[in-house]
């Protein structure tokens, strides 16, 4: 599970962190984590895009989630970061997304800006967003369960929610199907 967050909504948007988790398809538990602050200045110089509406809409969010954005502490170049997240997807058969029209192509642009290789092929990404509503699963009213920020602005902090959600949309999808009377 993947997600990003930006200053901007266009496909070369800026990145300002990449959060990642592996998981277990049998029973969803968590294998490994990834999280990375990306520096400003590599984003300018890979000439990815910032938006005025976007860096407004974080001016009037909570000041933890602004500070987890724009604190210069701990950020790393975006090809760098680009590259651990190749290594940390090592061996992941498929690749899921809160909406693979937003974080995928934003990532899979942010790639080749660097002059990097993809770590996933197209037939690899899956859309959560579908599970989500095939399960009948509002992740707007899904309450949020990790021992992170209660972030709704933090890459790791939605990927571990988003997980959690779809194992709970895969419940209900199974219960569905499944129901003795």
């Amino acid at each position: 599970m993947i997600d990003i967050e930006t200053l901007s909504t266009a496909n070369n948007a800026s990145i300002l962190t990449i959060g990642a988790v592996k998981f277990s398809r049998s029973n969803f538990k968590i294998t490994k984590n990834f999280y990375k602050k990306i520096s400003h200045q590599s984003n300018e110089y890979y000439n990815r895009d910032f938006n005025q509406d976007t860096i407004d809409w974080w001016n009037n969010q909570d000041e933890e989630e602004k500070k987890e954005i724009f604190e210069y502490k701990d950020r790393v170049n975006l090809n760098l970061a680009l590259q651990e997240l190749s290594i940390f997807c090592r061996g992941a058969q498929k690749i899921w997304a809160n909406g693979a029209a937003f974080d995928i192509p934003i990532l899979e642009s942010a790639y080749e800006a660097c002059g990097l290789d993809c770590p996933w092929k197209f037939w690899c990404v899956r859309d959560v967003r579908t599970i989500y509503d095939i399960g009948n699963l509002n992740l707007n009213n899904f309450k949020r369960e990790n021992n992170l920020l209660d972030n709704h602005h933090n890459a790791l902090a939605d990927c571990q929610t988003q997980l959690a959600a779809m194992q709970q949309a895969m419940d209900n999808i199974y219960d569905r199907c499944f129901v003795v009377e």
